[in-house]
């Protein structure tokens, strides 16, 4: 999402933190037997767990490119809501508030946040005078692009050990994972 925290204008995107695969794995392995010795599937853990560390090592990633980037988890939220709407990037403040779980005043504040910035633009609704309709801004879009452009850096790291029809594999099992979950 970002560059790294250490030079936010810099064209380096911000790395993973590193630690030893050994020891990496011998963590996960000691998870998954002392949840398996408590009465757990062996199998499920191994997913479970892996799914759960590879999360918290993205999450780090993710944190120090909001913080370069001078952006509040909030905030990245709304620029994502909007880059990502199917209105071409166009939503009011209610849709928003709702897409991203805050109430309309901090729904407002954020807002307000982010027009100084010049990441976005309120405008009246032509079909509702009464209501208001918010864009990304061109600077608003580019930052978008930029952050996930740097994201998808440190996203195939962590995917670098599988070829690419491993990746097309997991990814193919992760959607029907999706799809089955209820409700």
């Amino acid at each position: 999402m970002a560059r790294s925290s250490d030079n936010p204008g810099s064209s380096t995107p911000a790395r993973l933190p590193r630690r030893r695969a050994s020891e990496e794995l011998t963590e996960y392995q000691a998870a998954v037997a002392g949840y398996t010795a408590a009465g757990a599937d062996e199998t499920v853990q191994r997913v479970v767990t892996a799914l759960a560390r590879i999360t918290k090592r993205l999450d780090t990633f993710y944190r120090s490119q909001l913080a370069a980037l001078d952006l509040q988890r909030g905030d990245w939220g709304v620029l994502q809501a909007l880059a990502l709407s199917p209105d071409g990037g166009c939503s009011t403040p209610s849709q928003l508030a709702d897409a991203t779980g805050v109430s309309p005043s901090t729904m407002t504040h954020r807002l307000d946040l982010l027009a100084n910035r010049g990441l976005v633009e309120r405008t009246a609704d032509p079909l509702n005078r009464t209501r208001s309709k918010v864009r990304l801004t061109r600077s608003g879009r580019d930052l978008f692009n930029r952050a996930i452009q740097d994201a998808d850096v440190a996203e195939s790291e962590v995917l670098s050990a599988l070829d690419p029809d491993e990746r097309r594999r997991l990814a193919d099992v992760l959607e029907r994972l999706l799809a089955g979950i209820p409700g």
